[in-house]
């Protein structure tokens, strides 16, 4: 049986995107003031350095947010699957790619094909107690 793709359209909850809508609309009015911000600082000639990050991880987090809420992604459960990883449970000296993890979510039935889903597993697994950025797409945990 093939149901009409007008039929699915308008089957969607609104809600969600009213929501998205009015998050990506605060972020946009952040993002304009920092840039003002910017400009301002620049006139008297004083860094903007740290503006510039701020702007960068707001853009980038908006991206990631948008990804999250639109499909849906249930982040804690991401986590606890990444916190059961063999390498997580018993940490050794070397470090953990990234590639190595996004394998595991895969094979534990997670699925990893969204857009920027290797950026949000980035940010979960730093979120972890005890791991450390040690390169790009390498984390190494404390042993205790």
């Amino acid at each position: 049986m093939q149901t009409a793709l007008s039929d699915l359209v308008d089957s969607r909850d609104e809600e969600t995107n009213f929501d998205l809508h009015v998050y990506l609309e605060e972020a946009k009015n952040d993002l304009r003031f920092l840039r003002d911000l910017k400009k301002f600082l620049k006139k008297y000639n004083k860094s903007t350095s740290q503006i510039d990050q701020y702007i960068h991880r707001l853009e980038g987090n908006m991206d990631m947010e948008k990804v999250v809420q639109i499909y849906d992604i249930d982040e804690n459960a991401i986590k606890k699957s990444i916190e059961k990883h063999p390498y997580f449970k018993n940490p050794c000296d070397y470090p953990i790619r990234l590639l190595t993890i996004m394998k595991y979510l895969k094979k534990k039935g997670i699925d990893i094909h969204y857009k920027d889903m290797d950026l949000i597993v980035d940010r979960l697994i730093q979120e972890i107690d005890g791991v450390k950025k040690v390169g790009d797409g390498m984390y190494l945990k404390k042993i205790h």
